[in-house]
């Protein structure tokens, strides 16, 4: 009896033990706040620790048990190479072209394409995509899509069966239509502004419903997180009469959110720090990404690009500014329609119109408390408000000293290296933290323990564009400028020599300057 009760008695030992150690594991990975609720911090150690260190920083002052919490704290995500890696409305447009999803008729196609653009009929061959004016690619990739209508169609929205895709693909027709369509999207941002072609890409949804523009965004997405990342090249076929000859196109196959976002995602969440997405995507990919990459239960909202609506629901080519509005995250998967329009086009100065439209009014007319971003688009939300505490770029490692991801990651390391700053010291001195996150684009893209990036299809790691960047940085360090005067003097388009550089800076024309909002 008694060597059986010794046996109970170490197993129960040996039990405790157990509990007592896996107790001190999640301790060392989770607090319990005041209300029993869990304060998650990232653990991730594919993160920047400059980053991480920031994030869980900022998550320890201003969550809902920080030091500096502020009633109702909510943050704001670009999502294009940034919560994604890479473009989700890239991808989507190359997805529609492959599976053929179109909604409007051959003898609509040519006046949908040329909406909103300037000079149709100036010559663009010296751009290097193809020869002649924008009424020349109209013209070809119309009577392509007509060509294919008479063989394929009619189109709709669910695109074609699956048994015809093959004898598809084969044809000339679709290899110049589906070329030359994607071609045309980037000589129009090239040749115009990305205000004429965000909205432009979205025109091809022209003749769906928003819920039709969704699911085909869904599909795309469940097909493309999947593959490893890889460039495809488009060509258009050479024994077809043309008026813009032949053009080939170089696309990116891949897109992804890393782990490291939906960590984020949830640590932000449960400490009580509302997430809203502002992009310059359509509203129906960005939804159809939020979910299909995991995203939506931690998800506050989000507002995006918007089309005009006819009286039954279906997109025209039009954007629209009076009453296109974004959407709350729901439980279940639900969306719900916001019942404030942003007013603006989602990118560039027009986030902050958006921001303060539609999603200040949440939370008493006050800005975001930290921003997410990439590029020249989100450079104005991503400054001008006073309520920023941190600001996180998304190093893509190919932005020059003439955009706003460039010059963003100049401050990050200035910030750092020159100013020594860190959360506190920053925002103690009245400064957004500026942090610069790396990234691997390669294999199923995802983010890495540094600053500096691996771009697709390299081995070595970059921090900057080119030299020009580190010129730059180096000009603030010797100069001894502020995070102010950095941001209020660089921004501003300077030609060569007028800045002291042999090379031009700059990517806007006017700024209402560093926090400038509150």
């Amino acid at each position: 009896m008694k060597s059986k009760t010794t046996g109970i008695l170490s197993l129960l030992l040996i039990l405790c033990l157990i509990l007592t150690a896996c107790g001190k594991q999640e301790a060392e990975t989770t607090t319990t706040n005041n209300s029993g609720s869990t304060d998650l911090r990232l653990e991730r150690t594919d993160w920047a620790d400059d980053v991480k260190k920031a994030l869980n920083d900022f998550i320890d002052t201003y969550g809902a048990q920080g030091k500096k919490a502020v009633e109702k704290p909510y943050v704001v995500f670009d999502f294009d190479n940034t919560t994604s890696i890479f473009d989700v409305e890239e991808q989507l447009a190359i997805y529609q072209l492959q599976v053929m999803a179109f909604a409007f008729t051959p003898n609509e196609s040519r006046n949908i394409l040329l909406t909103d653009l300037k000079e149709p009929d100036k010559d663009l061959t010296e751009y290097g995509y193809g020869e002649g004016s924008l009424n020349d690619w109209a013209d070809d990739i119309s009577a392509a899509y007509s060509a294919l209508w008479s063989a394929y169609g009619p189109f709709t929205a669910k695109g074609v069966s699956d048994d015809v895709l093959d004898k598809m693909y084969a044809d000339k027709y679709w290899q110049e239509f589906a070329t030359k369509m994607r071609a045309l999207y980037s000589l129009v941002y090239d040749v115009q502004s990305s205000s004429i072609a965000y909205p432009w890409i979205t025109y091809w949804f022209t003749g769906m419903t928003e819920e039709e523009v969704y699911s085909l965004a869904k599909a795309c997405f469940v097909k493309y997180k999947e593959p490893d990342t890889s460039t495809v090249t488009w060509t258009s076929p050479k024994n077809l009469a043309s008026k813009t000859g032949v053009v080939t196109y170089e696309w990116i196959s891949g897109v992804q959110v890393s782990e490291n976002l939906r960590e984020l995602w949830r640590a932000l969440k449960e400490n009580g720090i509302d997430i809203w997405v502002c992009s310059a995507s359509c509203t129906g990919a960005i939804r159809a990404a939020i979910d299909v990459f995991g995203l939506h239960n931690y998800c506050t909202g989000m507002i995006a690009m918007t089309n005009k609506m006819d009286e039954n629901g279906i997109y025209c080519a039009e954007y629209d500014f009076e009453s296109g509005c974004g959407f709350y995250a729901e439980n279940d998967s639900q969306w719900k329609r916001m019942d404030r329009p942003t007013k603006a086009q989602t990118q560039g100065k027009g986030k902050v119109t958006a921001i303060s439209n539609a999603i200040s009014p949440d939370y008493g007319g006050r800005g975001p408390i930290a921003g997410f971003m990439d590029s020249t688009g989100d450079f104005n939300f991503c400054t001008e408000y006073e309520t920023l505490k941190l600001v996180v770029c998304f190093n893509r490692a190919n932005r020059k000293v003439t955009d706003g991801g460039g010059l963003i990651a100049e401050v990050a390391i200035m910030q750092r290296d020159a100013l020594g700053y860190d959360l506190a010291k920053a925002n103690e001195a009245g400064d957004t933290l500026y942090v610069l996150q790396g990234r691997d684009e390669n294999g199923k893209r995802s983010l890495r323990n540094s600053n500096k990036t691996i771009l697709l299809g390299d081995s070595e790691e970059t921090l900057f564009k080119n030299s020009d960047n580190d010129a730059q940085l180096q000009r603030m360090i010797d100069d001894g400028m502020s995070t102010k005067d950095v941001l209020n003097t660089w921004s501003i388009k300077k030609s060569a020599g007028e800045n002291g550089f042999n090379f031009n800076t700059g990517f806007l024309t006017e700024y209402d300057g560093y926090h400038s909002h509150k």
